[in-house]
């Protein structure tokens, strides 16, 4: 607990220190979300009963800046850090071993997570001018925390083997936009062919996009497919302990 303590007041005095600059990115970037997404893919929009349209889309956008924000914060930190010199090479040569200190990691940008898209959530609805169910609301923070568990975790494995900040920037910025599109956060997916449609569904993050959707939409969803976004976890986690070792090489 002392390790993640030190990571999460390493995130605490970042942020006090840049409080503007990620305020602003926190007001402004789910506002910019949702009109581009509104304005370019309201035709592909499925329509909802008693509520407006547009409100099928944040889900998809909660989401997405939980995700992106916990993948983009660990890859920048361990890509910048991971010299030998540097706060995580150091932690190889440190008593903490190689599962407490990816937990930490792991899990120090969750509370700024949690917080970013709640606020985002808000946010939307009140544009939208529509507030779900409040055990809806409570359900959604299940997922949110899950996809940011997720994306701090794809963000720790591409850090510790980036060597080339540039392409692995270009490779983050792949992912998010096939996230977005096919796991069904900006798109439903009955607008891809069938040949691919059942592997679409599989996704961990299609499936917390759907059930998002349930819980907040109150639609009946199936959830014994809730274990692959937890599977999802757990083997990125394994796959991080085994990969760490690699920062003391570089």
């Amino acid at each position: 607990m002392n390790l993640f303590y030190a990571f999460f007041y390493r995130r605490l005095i970042y942020i006090s220190h840049n409080w503007i600059g990620e305020l602003s990115i926190a007001f402004f970037l789910p506002i910019g979300i949702f009109i581009t997404l509104g304005f370019g893919l309201s035709d592909s929009i499925p329509s909802l009963n008693y509520v407006s349209k547009l409100s099928w889309l944040i889900p998809g956008i909660v989401l997405i800046i939980s995700f992106s924000g916990a993948l983009i914060t660990i890859f920048n930190d361990v890509a910048k850090h991971k010299q030998f010199s540097g706060i995580y090479g150091s932690l190889y040569v440190s008593p903490s071993t190689s599962s407490e200190s990816v937990f930490a990691i792991i899990l120090s940008v969750l509370p700024e997570g949690i917080i970013r898209s709640l606020f985002a959530f808000i946010i939307l609805q009140l544009i939208i001018g529509n507030t779900f169910p409040i055990i809806g609301q409570i359900s959604f923070l299940l997922f949110i925390i899950v996809s940011i568990l997720i994306g701090s975790s794809i963000g720790l494995v591409l850090g510790v083997l980036s060597k080339n900040n540039l392409s692995n920037q270009l490779v983050i910025i792949l992912i998010l936009l096939s996230l977005g599109f096919f796991s069904g956060w900006f798109v439903p997916l009955n607008i891809f062919p069938e040949s691919i449609h059942t592997i679409l569904t599989i996704l961990p993050t299609t499936i917390l996009g759907e059930y998002s959707r349930g819980v907040l939409f109150q639609r009946e969803i199936p959830f014994s497919l809730f274990f692959i976004p937890i599977a999802s976890i757990i083997m990125l986690v394994f796959l991080n302990i085994f990969l760490f070792s690699r920062i003391s090489t570089e």
